[in-house]
């Protein structure tokens, strides 16, 4: 099948030491950010699912500049700080997942009680209507 011929020249090229994977890592946060999120504000779910696609942190310091100083001097910093903003955006991003799952494991649950409750409601808006029936049928005996 084609699809697996190019999913399969993709994996090759994507395992080459000369792959801009930061590159193309950056590319697809850019491009997640730019993303439709469905849901209204007060929709557990789509907040939730928001915060999964946010959580990841982008740790490439930009060190683009004008001037060759400047650029060698942010590659420096960037190089010596490096491991600890590494260390520090993998932290936030895990908490950021972390923090997601709670939030859809909250909405699966508010989702199984609105169900519940619904249920709930039908069953006594049927007693309610039963009752109101009888009482019907009593006062017209007396």
């Amino acid at each position: 099948m084609l699809a697996d011929e190019v999913l399969a020249e993709a994996e090759r090229l994507a395992a080459e030491p000369s792959f801009p994977a930061g590159y193309l890592a950056r590319v697809r946060t850019a491009a997640a950010r730019l993303a439709v999120t469905e849901g209204g504000r007060g929709d557990v779910r789509s907040a939730a699912l928001l915060l999964e696609q946010q959580a990841v942190i982008d740790i490439e310091v930009p060190v683009a500049s004008r001037t060759l100083p400047q650029r060698l001097v942010k590659q420096v910093v960037r190089k010596l700080v490096g491991w600890y903003v590494r260390f520090l955006g993998h932290q936030v991003g895990v908490l950021g997942q972390a923090t997601a799952r709670l939030g859809l494991a909250v909405a699966e649950r508010l989702d199984r009680l609105e169900a519940e409750q619904s249920a709930e409601r039908a069953v006594i808006a049927a007693e309610i209507a039963a009752l109101q029936a009888r009482v019907a049928e009593l006062e017209s005996r007396s």
